[in-house]
């Protein structure tokens, strides 16, 4: 009896220990994001929180505060940033409650693309307070579009060139060349476009690198788990993947720990043509990642984003 006793006790230990890795991979501590566990349930009137000025330099980087806001009240939960989370839980049909809940918290934390959500301060939808620079167009399942109304690709540069630098690439880990050749097969069906291969000495249209510590501005990347990719919207034509990063280049196959290449690589493409984020969960444009999702075929969002800026004749 005793026996069975002890065999049933270790088997309950050993469950709750298989458990613990699952529960810590859902917010986990060290990533760049981290900070943000301390913050969950914090609201306007609070002020010298940790984590609270890292929180107002994440929101400015991806769009939501100007950094001038940072830099004044960088310890003070105030209005502006009640306000700039409420836009932030509009964008991610989160409930629009201004306060760091818990759902907020955790969509914050994913891994993503570092293109801003929002550009020079202004959200794809409209306000009645603001003039819009981008096109709010619907896609057929009532999303607004994050499409960008004057950023884009003149027609004498519609045939552009690309190359891969092949000196940032880990050797032995990605094949970018075909990941690149078939994203932008894509977005040649749906767009005026086309692409040709360059040399890596040459000079190109758009440059294609994965990186350590460069990320094609002169900036570092934070990380594993953070910013996955950045691209320059049009003409300035770079791209660049943090290499820190388990990454899958195996279109079929992508591990659960494991980013899908591919996927970002097709929704990078689109910066670089000029196309921002989308509301929409299931469209490519779609700024955050989880590891062995696969996002690898354009949406009608996406479509429709694409032919906003660049209408077929």
């Amino acid at each position: 009896m005793a026996a069975k006793i002890y065999l049933v006790v270790y088997a309950i230990i050993m469950l709750q220990l298989s458990l613990v890795p699952h529960i810590c991979q859902s917010k986990p501590i060290d990533s760049p994001f981290g900070f943000l566990n301390s913050l969950e349930g914090s609201t306007k009137g609070q002020e010298n929180v940790d984590g609270l000025h890292q929180l107002k330099s994440y929101l400015a980087k991806f769009g939501y505060l100007e950094n001038q806001v940072v830099f004044e009240n960088d310890n003070l939960f105030d209005e502006k940033l009640e306000k700039a989370i409420k836009t932030y839980q509009r964008n991610y049909k989160l409930s629009v409650t201004g306060h760091l809940d818990g759902a907020t918290i955790t969509q914050m934390m994913k891994p993503r693309c570092g293109c801003p959500d929002i550009m020079n301060g202004r959200n794809s939808k409209r306000n009645k307070d603001e003039t819009s620079i981008y096109k709010n167009r619907k896609s057929r399942n009532g999303t607004s579009l994050y499409v960008l109304g004057n950023t884009k690709w003149p027609p004498s540069k519609y045939n552009l060139t690309y190359k891969i630098l092949s000196k940032t690439l880990v050797p032995g880990t990605f094949n970018m060349k075909h990941l690149v050749e078939e994203s932008l097969k894509q977005w040649v069906e749906f767009s005026p476009f086309t692409f040709s291969e360059g040399t890596d000495g040459s000079k190109t249209d758009l440059v294609f690198g994965v990186a350590r510590w460069n990320r094609g501005d002169g900036k570092p990347f934070d990380g594993p788990g953070g910013v996955l990719a950045l691209s320059c919207f049009p003409t300035g034509g770079w791209s660049s993947y943090d290499a820190t990063e388990k990454w899958s280049d195996d279109i079929d196959d992508t591990k659960p720990d494991q980013f899908d290449l591919y996927s970002v690589v097709l929704h990078e493409i689109g910066h670089l043509l000029g196309v921002a984020h989308s509301k929409d969960p299931t469209a490519v444009m779609f700024p955050t990642f989880g590891f062995g999702q696969k996002r690898q075929k354009l949406q009608p969002d996406d479509v429709q984003g694409i032919q906003a800026l660049y209408r077929p004749n």
